[in-house]
């Protein structure tokens, strides 16, 4: 018997719950912080099932769900980060049209148990996570030095007439003459 565990992200605390293969609820919903301790409570609520027959889900959710994501993973649960669009899709599927934390952990768990392959984070994918978020910091503090060279060739040019003249007017060497 295969166990779900459907986890609602957000920025400070999360919401999971678990149903097993059957449709049966093994956990209800609960809270727990977005921290070591919130992740510590996750695990001990799931250290009463076989861990090989563990199954959890997230969706996919900006950055506030990726240090539960590492957690759960060096802790060798088999964690899946689910497309938004799926469970959205689940979540149309339901009944009662109520959006709340809590009930979408069960969306998220049944989103889980309806997919025929499932794709779970390694340790590979952690490194990569990694690898992108260096990347975007990179891009974004690129992007801040030529707009900052260019409002400090713009203020040069303004305001020092003589380096008009100069094709790069904040090379270090004409930079130098200001002194």
């Amino acid at each position: 018997m295969k166990i779900y565990v459907g986890i609602d992200i957000a920025k400070l605390n999360h919401f999971a719950a678990a149903i097993s293969s059957d449709g049966e609820i093994i956990l209800e919903p609960f809270k727990f912080t977005n921290d070591a301790d919130g992740f510590q409570l996750l695990v001990s609520k799931l250290e009463s099932f076989d861990k090989n027959s563990i199954i959890i889900g997230l969706e996919s959710t900006a950055h506030y769900g990726d240090n539960l994501v590492r957690y759960l993973v060096a802790e060798f649960y088999q964690v899946c980060v689910l497309n938004p669009i799926k469970t959205c899709q689940m979540r149309k599927n339901n009944i009662r049209k109520t959006k709340t934390d809590k009930v979408d952990t069960y969306v998220i768990a049944k989103t889980l148990m309806m997919q025929d392959n499932l794709r779970f984070v390694s340790f590979f994918d952690l490194d990569m996570m990694d690898l992108k978020a260096l990347g975007r910091f990179r891009q974004k503090t690129i992007k801040q030095r030529t707009r900052l060279k260019i409002q400090l060739t713009t203020y040069v040019v303004r305001y020092a007439r003589k380096f008009n003249t100069f094709s790069n007017p904040v090379c270090i060497s004409t930079l130098s003459m200001l002194y």
